[in-house]
């Protein structure tokens, strides 16, 4: 399965947090067949979380400054970050009409995995609602 983290997951897996088993071993799967990919959208939402008020709403990015923290992840992880692409800017535009909910994180990283074909792996509610409504349009994986 070629999958891409969403931004929740990839900080959890990168502190070490309890993650979904079927996750964990999707995961461990694209990571060993170089499929495991990431957006920078992740990287926005982590230094934006960052800067959250107060202090204990920010993510754990191990002490490190957001950008040295996602070069450090995705390196570690062995994780493969997609540029944002003329297609994923397009289909991101679209994603709101469909999604029923315009954050820019989601739409990105929700037109990321359609357009590369792959599987969003996440928590969130409404990406995995979506998900579950129109199975066709977008695949997740809960972790």
């Amino acid at each position: 399965m070629r999958v891409l983290l969403d931004t929740h997951c990839l900080i959890w897996l990168a502190e070490g947090a309890p993650l979904e088993t079927k996750a964990l071993l999707e995961i461990a799967k694209a990571q060993s067949n170089r499929e495991l990919f990431v957006s920078p959208i992740a990287a926005w939402e982590a230094g934006l979380a960052a800067l959250k008020q107060p202090p204990s709403k920010r993510p754990n990015l191990l002490g490190l400054s957001p950008d040295l923290w996602w070069r450090q992840t995705v390196r570690n992880l062995r994780a493969r970050s997609l540029p944002i692409s003329h297609a994923i800017a397009s289909e991101a535009a679209i994603v709101p009409s469909i999604y029923g909910y315009g954050d820019p994180g989601d739409c990105f990283l929700i037109a990321t995995a359609r357009v590369h074909d792959l599987t969003l792996i996440t928590r969130d509610g409404p990406i995995s609602d979506l998900s579950k409504r129109l199975h066709k349009y977008l695949r997740t994986l809960p972790c």
